[in-house]
C-alpha cells in the first residue's frame, strides 16, 4: 500500500514537472518577441490556458458565525487618496495641525505672531498665537520664544511640525493642541 501511494506520488511529481518546463519553453518564446504588443498577447494567451496546479487549492468557509461573533471592523479606518476628477478640498489656516488625513492641496506653512509662552512641568514650552492656536513643544531640544515673535510652523516628516523663525536656522518639534 505504501509503495503504491509513493508510486502514485512520483508520476503526480513527474507530470507536474514536465507540465512546469512546457510552461518555461512557452514564457520563453514569449520573452523572445520583438514587439510589445504582440508580447502582451502572448503572455496573456498563457495566462488564460494555465490550469491552476494541482498543489494549489482554494478553500471556502462554511461555518456560520452567529451576530454577536461577527468579526468587527478595524479601530482605525483606511483613508483612500481621492480622485483626481473629485472636487479638491481646500484647507484653511484655521485647520493647519487638526487635519489627519493628508491631502495635495494642504497648507505646508503659516507664520503667526507669538501671543503668549508658558512653560509646563518638563519644561516644554506652550505658545498661543494670535489666530488663536496652542502648540506645545514636543521633544527635549532648547528653544528659546519671545512674546510678540513671528514664528512659523511648517509640516514635517510622518503628519509632524515644526516650530521655527526666519532669523534662526533651527526649528523645533511641536504639536497642537487648540
Amino acid at each position: 500500500m505504501r509503495l503504491s501511494l509513493i508510486a502514485v506520488g512520483i508520476i503526480l511529481m513527474s507530470a507536474n514537472a514536465h507540465a512546469n518546463t512546457n510552461l518555461g519553453q512557452q514564457l520563453s518564446i514569449c520573452a523572445a518577441k520583438t514587439d510589445k504588443t504582440v508580447r502582451l498577447t502572448c503572455y496573456d494567451e498563457l495566462a488564460a490556458n494555465a490550469k491552476p496546479s494541482a498543489h494549489i487549492m482554494t478553500t471556502t468557509n462554511t461555518t456560520k458565525i452567529a451576530p454577536s461573533e461577527a468579526p468587527r471592523p478595524p479601530a482605525t479606518p483606511i483613508v483612500v487618496a481621492p480622485i483626481a476628477a473629485a472636487s479638491p478640498q481646500v484647507l484653511s489656516v484655521d485647520d493647519f495641525g487638526l487635519q489627519k488625513k493628508v491631502i495635495e492641496d494642504e497648507v505646508d506653512k503659516i507664520y503667526s505672531e507669538v501671543i503668549s509662552v508658558k512653560k509646563d512641568a518638563l519644561g516644554a514650552f506652550v505658545i498661543t498665537l494670535s489666530n488663536g492656536q496652542v502648540w506645545k513643544q514636543s521633544n527635549s531640544k532648547n528653544y528659546k520664544i519671545k512674546k510678540g515673535q513671528r514664528i512659523f510652523i511648517e509640516t514635517g516628516a510622518l503628519n509632524s511640525f515644526l516650530l521655527g523663525s526666519d532669523e534662526r536656522n533651527a526649528t523645533v518639534r511641536v504639536r497642537r493642541l487648540k
